[in-house]
């Protein structure tokens, strides 16, 4: 993993549910915990991470994502049909996480990186990030 005990812990949050089957290294490039692993494990994956992340964000929606998100993931947001990001507020124990599920382009191999991030968003944030351009408008006027 990271050489760093107290990166290690915050990551092993999210290895030890996905199991021992997993092989999980250090991407130096981008700065994040990597897995790789074939097709046949992606159902039981999802459903944990599932359980693991309260936000899940895909090409569809990723542009409703709280700022703080966007502006740390930066290019990371550009997700591609089949791409997600798993996401999760700090609490007490950790600090804010960003898991990327990324499937290769033959379909047979997926990857896992996982980020602990800088920035941190709550249940405001991410209301506010997913309120209409209409809504916002209105609501200059009526806080006041």
């Amino acid at each position: 993993m990271s050489d760093n005990p107290q990166k290690n812990v915050i990551f092993n949050a999210i290895t030890v549910p996905l199991g021992d089957e997993l092989t999980w290294r250090w991407d130096d490039k981008l700065s994040m915990l990597l897995t790789e692993f074939s097709w046949e494990k992606t159902e039981r994956i999802l459903i944990v991470l599932r359980q693991l992340f309260s936000e899940e964000w895909s090409h569809k929606n990723i542009k409703k994502s709280p700022k703080a998100i966007k502006d740390e993931l930066g290019e990371l947001t550009k997700l591609t049909k089949e791409q997600l990001v798993f996401t999760r507020p700090a609490t007490v124990d950790t600090p804010a996480i960003a898991l990327f599920w990324w499937p290769w382009g033959h379909g047979a191999t997926y990857s896992i990186r996982i980020k602990i991030l800088h920035a941190n968003y709550n249940d405001a944030d991410l209301q506010q990030a997913q309120t209409g351009p209409i809504t916002k408008f209105f609501q200059r006027f009526t806080s006041r």
